[in-house]
């Protein structure tokens, strides 16, 4: 049985491999185009392209590890299958549930590594990538112009250029709208100039020439004015022309370790409590006194009916004001709940799929017996697909406190286990797949 279990375990380590190396290539070259982007408009160095590739694969193995198990799993077992080794372990009296299980450890093995990578090494990884993408946005802004496009990175600055030649730094066709006086607004219009960083990087400079210089007031019209230069320079300081490193404290819920952001849950929680003491404080003072033995108000000792009414209508008005404030920070500190719950239950039940994938996609193998790697690939998209949307949905739901985030997140995991589960004592009873609608006969 040892020897099985190695054997089984074996078909899956190549087909596994193959599949990670094929579904992370995919994803890599899905950010391709955003990438190429940048070393052309800012001069990236090979190293800074490697190092941003690198930084984004993290986030990709979290997605392309559970997927890999899953075509690993159809097409090991639709091999097995059609090679008829799966009708000899029947015919030996080995039941499929033994030779599923050593898969399952192995999945939980892998899961746990990948829990600890999505706890630890994930979220610096992806604040360093956040950090890189911002540090690559802030650079060389006389790099980001193309010809016909305007461009609004430069603040209070708005620029379009005809024609750019990003060698020489020559433009021609400028023109540039000064909004940083929004009374005042300036327009420059100029044939041709130059552009260039000076101090160092820092500032960047608009050398134009032959062009004219509108001045509007928006508040006095009349002092509108045009005039016409030979030459014109304008400077625009912080302007980085090379690549800055930043650093920040900062982390979102995607860069926060389990614990880091189980404090932030635990935080939230214990503050909501004191609001919903407040929320009850309130209805039990003001119920009090408007259902208690006499009501307690200032001036005379009998109201007509028209003050008794306005009294009462003021005590209710003032008491929905002070529960409606008091539930909106209630409901504040519970989307802080669910946020992180979420990434936190997040962490867990991505890895979790493994073991989800090898209850499914095991039988489906057998089922589809031809283990090609098309055929298990375009099954893994599929479920991967409805497995995605059960968290997509699932995330919105709990963002919306209609579902907690516990279910949002593990929901997809428990349904393609189930199906799984189904599917198995299908394959291991030989039972037609509606059975239990009494269709079909013995296969």
């Amino acid at each position: 049985m040892k020897r099985l279990n190695r054997y089984v375990l074996t078909e899956h380590i190549a087909p596994f491999f193959f599949a990670f190396f094929i579904i992370t290539f995919l994803l890599v070259i899905e950010m391709v185009p955003k990438i190429v982007d940048h070393v052309i408009d800012k001069d990236l160095s090979l190293s800074v392209v490697l190092e941003l590739v690198g930084l984004n694969l993290a986030w990709m193995l979290a997605l392309s590890v559970p997927m890999s198990v899953l075509v690993a799993t159809l097409m090991a077992f639709g091999r097995l299958t059609a090679d008829f080794e799966v009708t000899a372990m029947k015919a030996s009296g080995v039941n499929l549930l033994r030779v599923i299980i050593p898969l399952l450890i192995a999945a939980s093995i892998l899961a746990a590594g990948m829990v600890h990578f999505n706890d630890v090494v994930l979220p610096d990884l992806n604040k360093r990538a956040r950090l890189l993408w911002g540090d690559i946005s802030a650079m060389r802004p006389t790099l980001v112009f193309r010809s016909g496009a305007f461009v609004s990175d430069i603040p209070g600055y708005l620029v379009l250029v005809n024609k750019i030649d990003h060698l020489t730094s020559r433009v021609d066709g400028v023109h540039i709208t000064d909004s940083k006086d929004p009374a005042k607004p300036r327009i420059v219009s100029a044939d041709w100039g130059y552009l260039k960083m000076t101090e160092q990087g820092t500032n960047m400079n608009f050398t134009l020439h032959d062009g004219e210089i509108y001045s509007l007031d928006i508040n006095e019209p009349e002092k509108d004015r045009k005039v016409s230069f030979e030459t014109y320079v304008i400077n625009v300081s912080d302007a980085r022309s090379e690549l800055v490193r930043t650093d920040s404290d900062f982390r979102n819920d995607r860069e926060m370790p389990i614990d880091q952001m189980q404090q932030k849950v635990d935080v939230a929680a214990a503050t909501i409590v004191p609001f919903r003491r407040r929320i009850n404080d309130n209805l039990e003072e003001r119920i009090g006194r408007l259902m208690g033995p006499s009501l307690q108000f200032r001036g005379p000792d009998s109201l007509n009916d028209i003050e008794a009414w306005k009294f009462v209508s003021d005590e209710v008005a003032t008491l929905k004001r002070e529960v409606d404030r008091n539930r909106q920070q209630v409901l504040g500190q519970m989307k802080t709940v669910n946020r992180y719950s979420l990434e936190i239950h997040k962490k867990y039940s991505i890895p979790a799929a493994s073991l989800a994938f090898i209850l499914l996609g095991a039988p489906l193998g057998i089922v589809f017996r031809r283990g090609g790697m098309g055929m298990a690939i375009a099954i893994s998209i599929l479920l991967f697909i409805v497995y995605w949307a059960f968290l997509i949905g699932g995330e919105d739901l709990a963002d919306r406190g209609i579902v907690s985030p516990f279910w949002a997140m593990w929901s997809a995991n428990f349904l393609l286990a189930g199906i799984g589960i189904y599917l198995l004592y299908i394959v291991v009873t030989e039972k037609p797949i509606l059975f239990f609608l009494g269709l079909g006969g013995r296969r």
